[in-house]
């Protein structure tokens, strides 16, 4: 099947679960189309529950791993400059508190080395990452990759053949896994006695306070705040020892969760303090979600439609997967956009999922000046406004739509 929808929570397995925000149907974020399978596509429900037994917010309705993660992946994480040296600091970080030369450090869903490749001159390293094309292109860059879906199986053998690791990482993964039982445990069977599992996902608290229902897609099935995280790990006899916020796609969390040693930070203690006072633990700050989000989604209709009546040219600027999720839910297509421009050379020549919308090379910004360009990669706007200080002099105007509409 290529879509199911379940009926409990994948932390506590409660069956308390409310829902708090609803998107409509949307296509896989990251699966570009050509013009001859525009109709093949297929859409799913895009709804977000809130748990009341352990607090996790998460999508029930899985769509399957094939289907988001197939062999011509999209997403190259190397082609952001931030992102690149937000990784460099991330693994200079891991290097000073958690490692010694010679440690093997593994990446789960590794993608194209982004991390691993700070660490290749002094610490055994091994990514495992599901998309083909993606491992390929760590492989060239001399990062051991080894192909598919992480579980205990796979733990098991990486210790037969590797050893155990110091650390193990899921950055911008750990909250897409539906079977998060199957990865603790594989993640058990894999880490040193001493050593830490580390992830970064999107931060709940950023998501509310910021209107960021554009981070809501297919592949990210939790939203996590701490406490449904300190739930997950004591079934497991673990804890979460660490939390800090960074500032990395609008507003994440990094969570380091070790075999229980009492040796908890006093960061874990503070967000929980911090969540509980924005009211995360309880329903009733949901209420309005949803009234609030389509606000955003329909001051911004209007002002692009708007700007087309008046004959002005309106284009997007970047294709993340986040994008895909607001034209979708905006119902834009060629007729609102003009074009997307992006620098993954995998998109270019090919439509946005369900608003088809054509993706092009941002070469064409050198000889053509819009009016107005919706900046869909937002969590970038302070490096994107300043590389794009000229084509701005030329008299183009960004709409950035989130956490507010505004025009600068």
């Amino acid at each position: 099947m290529s879509h199911v929808h379940k009926n409990s929570c994948r932390v506590c397995k409660g069956m308390d679960l409310t829902r708090i925000l609803s998107l409509g149907e949307h296509p896989p974020v990251d699966n570009f189309i050509d013009v001859e399978h525009i109709n093949d596509e297929k859409r799913y429900p895009l709804d977000v529950y809130f748990c009341g037994t352990c607090n996790l917010v998460q999508l029930l309705d899985v769509v399957a791993e094939e289907k988001l993660f197939h062999g011509d992946y999209a997403y190259f994480s190397s082609a952001s400059k931030p992102l690149v040296d937000h990784f460099r600091s991330y693994a200079d970080d891991l290097q000073k508190e958690n490692l010694t030369e010679g440690d093997l450090v593994v990446d789960i869903g590794s993608n194209d080395g982004i991390l691993l490749q700070n660490f290749l001159e002094k610490y055994h390293v091994l990514g495992i990452e599901p998309s083909g094309n993606v491992a390929e292109a760590a492989r060239k860059k001399g990062i051991e990759t080894t192909d598919g879906f992480f579980t205990v199986e796979m733990a098991k053998k990486i210790v037969e053949t590797h050893g155990k690791a110091k650390v193990v990482s899921a950055n911008n993964v750990f909250a897409h896994i539906d079977n998060l039982d199957e990865i603790v445990r594989g993640v058990q069977e894999l880490l040193t006695d001493d050593g830490v599992f580390v992830s970064e996902s999107h931060y709940l608290l950023d998501l509310v306070e910021k209107l960021e229902f554009d981070t809501v897609y297919h592949e990210h099935l939790c939203y996590y705040s701490v406490k449904p995280l300190q739930r997950l790990f004591e079934r497991f006899d673990m804890e979460v020892s660490d939390v800090r916020r960074v500032d990395v796609h609008g507003g994440s969390i990094r969570v380091y969760a070790r075999k229980k040693s009492g040796a908890v930070a006093l960061s874990v203690q503070e967000l929980l303090t911090l969540e509980a006072n924005a009211g995360l633990h309880t329903l009733e700050r949901f209420d309005s979600f949803q009234k609030d989000v389509e606000a955003v989604r329909d001051t911004l209709v209007t002002l692009v439609r708007r700007f087309r009546a008046e004959g002005k040219v309106v284009t997007a600027y970047g294709a993340p997967a986040k994008g895909n999720t607001l034209l979708n839910f905006c119902e834009f297509t060629a007729d609102d956009l003009k074009y997307v421009t992006d620098t993954t050379s995998y998109k270019i020549g090919l439509l946005t999922p369900g608003s088809h919308i054509p993706v092009v090379s941002p070469d064409i910004l050198r000889t053509e000046t819009p009016d107005y360009i919706l900046l869909l990669a937002w969590n970038y706007r302070d490096f994107i406004l300043e590389k794009e200080k000229e084509l701005r002099e030329r008299g183009a105007q960004f709409i950035i739509p989130i956490p507010n509409v505004e025009i600068v």
